[in-house]
């Protein structure tokens, strides 16, 4: 089983959702995850049938008392993208409770501690859970084995499930003979499987430009100038503003899957995608994870070469996401990053005087880099919802109309926005951010009576996981969900680091500016079903994972080249021993599926 991370959401925004920032690991077969919540500029009862689809503005104040607090029904969600493993709690819960009569009691197998061991157990009592969200391959398993209800008759009877009718059909279609419907996928879009929509780029390098300007801008042509520059950063800042010790690289080891995470998304700069064990390449290439000529062992060498000039945060192999989010990144303690969210992330501290003074996160171009850049998550992002086979009743209905309702308007703004009235308000057709908004988000203002009180982020919703994409267009205002992408929020002044960016690279489109001067090449994202292991190629993936990761951190901290250079040797001899060379093979012929579907094949 592979066990992924949820990608974690970049807004301060969304920080209102109680969410916690998770990796953007491969997502099943059609592409990395894309995190939608990037900004350019920072800154009725259910229980019988169908629902409005929300032409309505979403929230409105408190939740609708459609249901009694004895009359709620607990159902156990298993959810392989929450960072939370318990009862939700705080004002999604009883907005829940109110409108659906449900309580959520969630089951987070990559925080259970034995997250193997969890969906063994439950597979072997015959109910995974009332909701099931699993990766692609896992979730066809479970309807194999039974675990996974047939929505086929009733799917589409709630109206907002039907908008995304060809994208539910399209991936369904490939289970079986293709007339069944079991699935709904992630994070489908209305856009299209062609388009990128973001304004930067999902991974690049991303520099502080107040230190970047500092040092006088310069080009950096490849990574051993970035390496250059990140050093002349971290003797001039060892320390942030209040003397905490900074690095130059923070790195945390709890979304290493089939190998090191942190690697696998920095491979990405160089035009390559970890899969597994293969490497996919944005010209259609498949390479082996542990060629010399790839990706992977060319930003393992880089983080080596950063590690022997002591650039790298000596807590890195012993810290989760968690610190290094909290602890180091919104405190200004590391200068690398390379998720657009992650920038944002980086903001939410920042004071009015910082952002009039250029302070801040930027993304900074590479001459040498071609970065893989996945297109919008139309068909969904490669993980996908469905109802436990035991689901009957009235909790069926219950659960389909939550589900119907993460499929509206008015559940996607409360999962990408907030809370109307709380955090944005509807004028004259748009979504319009509150005074209030950050104040309710970084819990400075407690939320009202009617929604719970308590902090908004400690209430926000732990499903870490959705039914519509952020970059979704929102049918009440015609614009994305995603905050950065308001009409309202591109008229605010930007922050000052964007408008020196946007004069010295001559446009405020990041995305544009990398594709144009070849930095960015971006694949079709598609959502292929893909062949799943049996028991020994499942055997071989772990324990080749096992190894890759192990040996990639004991090798960026090795104390020389020799001693690297022998590790590398060591690893690929342990790996080839278990039977690396047989899985390679399969995932070959396995992925090249992936290359097909996007070659129009």
């Amino acid at each position: 089983m592979k066990w992924k991370k949820a990608v974690a959401l970049g807004l301060a925004a969304m920080m209102t959702l109680g969410v916690v920032g998770c990796g953007d690991k491969e997502t099943g077969a059609q592409g990395s995850e894309q995190s939608s919540a990037q900004q350019s500029s920072e800154s009725t009862s259910e229980n019988s049938g169908a629902e409005s689809s929300g032409e309505d503005a979403s929230g409105g104040g408190a939740p609708e008392g459609g249901y009694a607090a004895d009359d709620v029904i607990e159902i156990e969600v298993y959810d392989v993208a929450a960072n939370y493993h318990g009862i939700q709690s705080g004002w999604f819960a009883k907005l829940v409770a109110e409108k659906f009569g449900l309580k959520l009691s969630i089951l987070a197998p990559q925080v259970s501690g034995d997250p193997a061991g969890l969906y063994q157990t439950r597979c072997s009592d015959g109910h995974l859970g009332d909701i099931v969200l699993l990766d692609n391959a896992d979730f066809i398993e479970c309807i194999d084995a039974g675990l996974i209800k047939d929505i086929t008759d009733s799917v589409y009877s709630y109206e907002n499930l039907a908008v995304f009718k060809t994208q539910i059909d399209t991936w369904n279609g490939m289970i079986g003979d293709g007339s069944k419907i079991y699935g709904i996928p992630t994070e489908m879009s209305n856009t299209s499987p062609e388009t990128y929509s973001e304004n930067i780029p999902f991974t690049s390098v991303c520099l502080p430009w107040d230190y970047y300007k500092e040092l006088g801008s310069p080009e950096i042509k490849n990574l051993d100038e970035l390496l250059d520059v990140l050093e002349q950063m971290q003797e001039k800042h060892p320390t942030n503003k209040d003397g905490d010790p900074a690095y130059a690289i923070s790195l945390w080891k709890d979304w290493d899957g089939f190998g090191m995470e942190n690697i696998l998304q920095t491979c990405k700069w160089y035009g390559q995608e970890g899969r597994d064990s293969v490497l996919l390449g944005n010209d259609n290439t498949i390479m082996s994870i542990i060629d010399e000529n790839g990706a992977y062992y060319k930003m393992l060498n880089f983080f080596f070469e950063a590690n022997q000039r002591g650039l790298i945060d000596p807590d890195s192999s012993i810290q989760d996401w968690t610190k290094t989010d909290t602890e180091k990144l919104r405190t200004y303690r590391k200068y690398l990053l390379w998720y657009n969210w992650e920038m944002s992330l980086a903001s939410i501290n920042l004071t009015e005087e910082d952002r009039a003074n250029g302070v801040g996160f930027v993304t900074v171009p590479v001459s040498d880099m071609n970065i893989y850049q996945v297109a919008d998550s139309y068909y969904g992002s490669g993980r996908v919802w469905g109802i436990g086979s035991k689901v009957e009743g009235e909790t069926e209905k219950r659960v389909m109309a939550f589900l119907d309702w993460l499929a509206s308007a008015e559940g996607s703004s409360y999962m990408w926005c907030g809370i109307e009235g709380i955090n944005y308000v509807l004028e004259d057709g748009r979504y319009v951010q509150t005074e209030d908004s950050s104040k309710y988000m970084n819990g400075d203002i407690e939320l009202p009576a009617e929604w719970g009180g308590g902090k908004q982020g400690d209430g926000g919703q732990k499903l870490n996981q959705y039914i519509v994409a952020a970059m979704a267009i929102n049918p009440i205002t015609n614009e994305p969900y995603s905050l950065g992408y308001w009409s309202s929020q591109q008229e605010k002044p930007k922050d000052q680091r964007w408008v020196e960016w946007a004069e010295k690279y001559g446009t405020d489109k990041q995305t544009e500016y990398y594709a144009d001067k070849g930095l960015m090449k971006v694949v079709a994202n598609v959502n292929v079903v893909l062949e799943s292991d049996s028991t020994d190629m499942a055997l071989i993936r772990s324990q080749c994972a096992q190894e890759l990761k192990d040996a990639s951190w004991r090798m960026i901290m090795a104390k020389d080249r020799a001693e690297f250079d022998q590790m590398w040797s060591t690893m690929k001899d342990t790996m080839n021993g278990i039977g690396f060379q047989e899985l390679y093979d399969f995932d070959c012929q396995k992925y090249q599926k992936v290359i097909d579907v996007r070659k129009g094949n």
